[in-house]
């Protein structure tokens, strides 16, 4: 981003001038400042810039896009769709597609994918943070390391309710993330999920279409598909605690894998159905969606990684404690080590295989007419569900390929 160091008034003047004659609605010099980096004809005519400090070679904003509407916003290296309102705050390294709103406060980071009609409210935190098509959040939002889909429309979508925080990073310095909903979410026909408000979702855990999450409740374990959960957490002492002792950690590896599987399924729809079919302008929008997609993987494998490495130390010391509840563990954890390196080539695999013709098809027909949204809502059930058969295909292969590989002598 710009820094008050490099400002440079006459230039700044320049290019907000230049920005003007290409047909860019601009505030003026005194609210807007666009740094040197910025590749101008990146900025599409039609769009407004209110208050905002513009910078980054990486740069995009469509026609139509609103920059700054309720205060000053720092835009850095993001790419914006067209129809996109961004209040207050800080946003970097995002990408954001048509029609996505986030009303202000906010801070955006990198890792994070909006798609089209996501609707933010104030004061929201995103880090490597997925919400696909027409999810909303209320006020006072913590998601970082996150994947969440479900819904079928603007007015019939997942919801998460205000003063929701994911817990992805926990007392030993290592950071999870979850999963609420699947990769069959961009087909836009499952059963939104909602979050209610002031809960935690303590990663890594997988919350499935259709659930319901009570207001207040703090989620430790995976949700299962059309229910209703409300869990607290009782004021009692579980026991002694050291931050170099592992206990289990299958499950965490597995749920984790689960998540990269379906990141790895959403690089697949961007990659043979997306971006054939796409509107120039959306080009480097659906290519920067895919990059978001893949740094979200190539985290959760790094914080993996991180864990394998301590576990040796994690073996010696619960040795020297005699403590047989501790040891239970050492074969899962000695397994891991074994397997560290199978265990990254596994969660690192692409291997999408081909879309089903059906589906291309239909949506290449439609797609000459409409829309994307509009175009996947007009797949018939047939197409559909042999689209949603070749997502959740990708998406189960990592998990399914670790636990073989976790339960082999």
């Amino acid at each position: 981003m710009a820094h008050p160091e490099n400002y440079d008034e006459t230039a700044n003047r320049e290019r907000v001038a230049r920005l003007r004659q290409l047909g860019v609605d601009v505030w003026g010099p005194e609210r807007v400042y666009v740094a040197a980096d910025v590749p101008l004809e990146n900025i599409e005519p039609g769009a407004s810039i209110y208050q905002a400090t513009l910078s980054g070679s990486g740069l995009r904003i469509g026609r139509g896009s609103r920059i700054g509407t309720s205060g000053h916003a720092r835009v850095a290296d993001c790419q914006i769709g067209r129809d996109v309102e961004l209040g207050a705050g800080t946003y970097e390294g995002a990408t954001l597609l048509d029609g996505v709103a986030v009303r202000g406060f906010a801070e955006i980071r990198p890792g994070t994918l909006l798609e089209e009609q996501v609707d933010a409210a104030h004061s929201v935190a995103f880090k490597n943070t997925i919400l696909t098509a027409t999810v909303v959040t209320g006020s006072v939002i913590n998601y970082c390391d996150l994947f969440m889909s479900g819904g079928t429309s603007r007015t019939d979508h997942s919801e998460v309710g205000s003063g929701v925080i994911h817990f992805n990073f926990d007392p030993r310095g290592d950071k999870y993330g979850s999963l609420v909903g699947d990769v069959r979410g961009v087909l836009l026909r499952s059963t939104p999920i909602f979050v209610g408000g002031q809960c935690g979702l303590v990663g890594p855990v997988h919350i499935d279409f259709g659930s319901v999450i009570a207001a207040g409740s703090l989620v430790r374990r995976d949700v299962p598909a059309g229910v209703v959960r409300f869990e607290n957490l009782e004021n009692r002492q579980v026991g002694d605690f050291d931050r170099e002792i592992y206990t289990g950690l299958q499950r965490k590896f597995l749920t984790t894998a689960k998540l990269i599987g379906n990141l790895r399924a959403l690089d697949a729809w961007y990659e043979q159905v997306r971006l054939p079919f796409a509107e120039e302008y959306q080009k480097p929008l659906y290519r920067a969606a895919q990059q978001q997609a893949r740094s979200h993987i190539a985290e959760r494998i790094t914080r993996l990684e991180k864990i394998i490495g301590k576990l040796e130390r994690s073996i010696e010391k619960s040795i020297a404690l005699r403590d047989d509840l501790l040891r239970k563990f050492h074969g899962e954890h000695r397994r891991l080590m074994e397997c560290g390196g199978r265990i990254v080539e596994i969660l690192a695999r692409v291997d999408h295989g081909p879309t089903p013709a059906a589906c291309l098809e239909q949506y290449e027909e439609a797609r000459g007419a409409v829309p994307h949204l509009e175009a996947v809502r007009k797949l018939n059930a047939a197409a559909a569900d042999a689209a949603a058969g070749w997502l959740q295909q990708i998406a189960q292969a990592p998990a399914q390929s670790l636990s073989d590989l976790l339960r082999a002598e």
